[in-house]
């Protein structure tokens, strides 16, 4: 009897399952459907296997945006898609399946311990501020949310994985694949045109400055043309971290990528982006090559100042604004119709010409214009809410809408996860592990200097590596200490 209830259950699920299967032949799933789907099919293996969930969040999550342009081409835009959470609920899977190792505790280092603790509360802060004196509609502060809480979680997934330089390394030989694809089809975009569905995407956009005189800038399959040159630049930072960890046939082809991610960070025309690649050069070959600590921190702050006066030089020469409009902007001494000649005339030329871009001053207005208003100690000291303004930079972003404490936090952390990282060059041996390190200080370095005129860690690719590689970097001196042992135990 129970051999025949078996069978009966099992030609049940059969039947179901061939139903299921017919339907979905002629039924292309909607968005929540697909989200869930999606997840339901990722759930086993990820809490079965976290490591499965790590490797899918840096594969899948570049081609959720193209999936989403797809589903124009069938259903219309929704006005909350729930296809952007799917990186989340990786992420998100992926901690819950390691809570408990978590809870056994991820290092014994005090200064680990510190950094997680700053962490956690950083991500809890986040939750609260989204709810709690934010200025913003409820709905709104949530959909923001996604920008700045869930990523952080693999800070800690970053620490759990940091010893295992395998996975490591094979982690930024994908980073480089993907940069290789998306820089190719970037180029595409280019010289070929979009297809249906990225032209549906247009018609639906209201990401005006997509556009250059009528035309979309190359965006490849990522969300914006600002995170395709994020990618291109991470992945140059791959192409120089597996020259430096040893020989191999083809090395030259890896060279030759250089040029290629290049040219697609060119095209873009997103300028910051531009001189973030070029720092990473710049930084690995000249500013880690110093031993003095003193040294570096100097040319790390001439580096920023190069860059702030360059774009002010730069405006102030093109634009229509004189010399005196620009201390007039550092002044708040700017009438209305220069005010307006700034904040809408300039930011226009901008979008015609990137060659040209006339946006600097409009940033500078706004950003005076802002701490201006911290003299309300409301706004000093608790901001607006979690995705209450964006204000262009990472820093006066966090000021707006965190107060001082939110924008004296995310310089202090950049310059804290660069220090450790500077610090832990010194206490490794294997040169796996410093290889590995002025990666992720270059990273570090490069993204910051971009984040002067942009938010380049609240979107991917630049959240999930931000947070990971600087879990990763917690855990470098165990990891140095594992490759020595594996070196010794193989030459004996």
């Amino acid at each position: 009897m129970k051999n025949k209830a078996l069978l009966v259950i099992q030609i049940g699920l059969v039947v179901f399952a061939g139903h299921f299967i017919a339907f979905e032949m002629f039924h292309i799933p909607k968005q929540a459907e697909f989200t869930a789907i999606f997840g339901i099919a990722l759930f086993y293996p990820v809490v079965r296997f976290p490591l499965v969930g790590v490797y899918a969040v840096f594969i899948v999550s570049p081609f959720i945006p193209f999936i989403r342009r797809l589903y124009y081409l069938v259903y219309g835009r929704p006005g909350n898609d729930p296809l952007i959470i799917l990186g989340d609920l990786i992420v998100i899977m992926v901690f819950l399946a390691l809570l408990f190792e978590f809870r056994r505790g991820l290092s014994e280092d005090k200064t680990v311990k510190r950094f997680m603790t700053v962490v956690g509360f950083y991500f809890g802060y986040m939750i609260v501020r989204a709810f709690v004196f934010n200025i913003a509609p409820l709905g709104d502060s949530l959909l923001r949310l996604k920008y700045y809480a869930p990523m952080v979680l693999m800070f800690f997934v970053g620490i759990y994985y940091g010893r295992e330089f395998k996975h490591l390394k094979r982690i930024w030989t994908i980073t480089v694949a993907l940069g290789v694809i998306g820089g190719l089809y970037g180029i595409k975009q280019l010289f070929i045109g979009y297809s249906a569905a990225e032209k549906l995407w247009f018609s639906t956009s209201y990401f005006t400055t997509l556009f250059i005189q009528g035309v979309a800038r190359p965006f490849s399959f990522y969300q914006s043309p600002a995170a395709f040159a994020d990618a291109l630049v991470l992945s140059t930072i791959g192409v120089v971290l597996m020259l430096g960890w040893g020989k191999f046939r083809g090395k030259i082809l890896l060279v030759a990528l250089i040029p290629l991610f290049f040219y697609g960070i060119l095209i873009t025309s997103v300028r910051s982006n531009w001189i973030g690649a070029l720092s990473i050069f710049f930084i690995w070959f000249i500013i880690l090559q110093m031993r003095s600590s003193g040294q570096r921190i100097a040319i790390i702050a001439a580096l920023f100042l190069f860059f702030v006066v360059y774009q002010l030089v730069d405006d102030t020469v093109k634009a229509d604004m004189s010399p005196d409009g620009l201390l007039n902007a550092f002044n708040g001494k700017l009438g209305k119709q220069e005010y307006v000649d700034l904040m809408v005339t300039s930011r226009t030329k901008a979008l015609t010409d990137p060659f040209a871009e006339n946006s600097m001053l409009s940033r500078i207005a706004l950003w005076k214009f802002l701490f201006d208003l911290t003299k309300d100690p409301e706004l000093a000291l608790l901001g607006r809410g979690v995705g209450a303004l964006n204000a262009d930079s990472l820093y006066v972003t966090y000021l707006a809408e965190f107060g001082y404490p939110g924008f004296i936090f995310i310089i202090g952390l950049y310059c804290a996860f660069i220090i450790l990282g500077t610090k832990s060059l010194g206490a490794v041996s294997d040169p796996r592990s410093v290889i590995l390190i002025k990666g992720i200080i270059v990273m570090d370095l490069s993204f910051a200097l971009m984040n002067f005129t942009g938010t380049h860690i609240h979107s991917f690719p630049g959240d999930v590596y931000f947070w990971f590689w600087n879990g990763v970097l917690m855990n470098v001196r165990p990891l140095d200490k594992k490759l020595v042992e594996e070196s010794m135990s193989v030459a004996a």
